[in-house]
């Protein structure tokens, strides 16, 4: 198998301070529309039966150590714009950024005690280092990205080759635009699935049937939370957290009716990319910025850590990005 050939990248120039006056530009850039999508179908079933298990040892049991793929960032550079935070006059700090990547990995491996594998780095896709978007897995299956954008689709090869090499078979690429577990987050045995940003709604349709799961459908409302896990977060079995304005009323409903507990994040929270966080259901990862939410992860009797993560969220990322959940799949590999 060739792999694809990397995109022609612009250059830009040297990093510069500019995170200060970020956020009244992403809310004149991020307020498009979605007029038109309203109404449509919030939930896709394969099964006739509802099945979601309360059984705190299913998912978020403590005796096995999460196992995640992450990408050095070595190539991780902003050289387009394709979502509200990326400004090419707004450059990344490589040596900031290695630096905050080498946290997160130490956090996750040495305090932790998590399995962490690792992609190589390919030159010409710098947003490889976001894995989350490179595959969705459940269990033996693997569902990999069909992205929207022509800068990323390249990234796909090398994320099914890697995903082979470990020994996954069954993989299915959708025919619509789905961007891994960056819109499709799993909460027992319900997904959650956002769109219209990076992902079409059609694709959940085959993620259901493929993945054999309850596929809920939940419609974004402003581009700057593009994807389902920049506004929302699996806590643990009972719990998940959102950013209310990001979703349609009927996106939150659906929400609301299937998990006991949902803590709401305030703007200045989500903002911080606060909701981009990871959790194994008693400790959470999160920006260091997003202290509201930290605070109530505390009271909700959580381990908090917070990391800095600002030089990814010049390109629209955070942890979860840069963390794809592997499920246990290559535990001691």
């Amino acid at each position: 198998m060739t792999p694809p050939p990397a995109m022609q990248l612009s250059t830009v120039g040297d990093a510069q301070p500019c995170w200060a006056g970020l956020y009244p530009t992403l809310r004149a850039r991020s307020r498009t529309s979605t007029k038109g999508l309203e109404g449509t179908h919030p939930c896709w079933h394969v099964s006739s039966q509802k099945r979601v298990r309360t059984d705190p040892g299913h998912q978020w049991s403590t005796t096995m150590a999460k196992s995640v793929l992450m990408c050095r960032p070595e190539h991780f550079a902003i050289h387009y714009e394709i979502n509200p935070w990326m400004d090419l006059e707004c450059p990344v700090c490589p040596d900031a950024a290695a630096r905050q990547w080498e946290a997160l990995y130490q956090l996750y491996t040495e305090t932790l005690g998590w399995e962490v594998h690792l992609i190589p780095p390919v030159e010409g896709f710098p947003d490889m280092v976001f894995t989350a978007n490179g595959a969705l897995v459940v269990g033996d299956k693997v569902a990999l990205p069909t992205f929207r954008h022509p800068e990323r689709q390249g990234e796909t090869w090398w994320f099914e080759s890697w995903l082979r090499e470990q020994g996954f078979t069954v993989l299915y690429q959708p025919r619509h635009d789905f961007e891994g577990e960056g819109d499709a987050l799993i909460w027992n045995d319900t997904l959650f699935a956002g769109y219209p940003w990076r992902s079409d709604q059609a694709a959940h349709a085959e993620l259901a049937s493929f993945l054999d799961l309850e596929v809920v459908s939940l419609q974004l409302t402003d581009a700057r939370f593009y994807h389902l896990d920049t506004a929302f977060t699996v806590v643990d079995h009972q719990t998940v957290a959102l950013y209310p304005p990001a979703f349609t009323h009927e996106s939150l409903e659906a929400v609301r009716h299937r998990v006991p507990n949902v803590i709401e994040a305030n703007e200045a929270d989500a903002l911080a990319y606060g909701l981009n966080a990871v959790s194994d259901g008693e400790r959470i990862v999160l920006s260091d910025r997003a202290t509201g939410l930290a605070e109530r992860y505390r009271q909700h009797g959580m381990e908090v850590h917070l990391v800095a993560i600002d030089e990814f969220q010049k390109s629209g990322g955070g942890m979860k990005c840069l963390t794809l959940d592997l499920k246990g799949r290559l535990q001691g590999r």
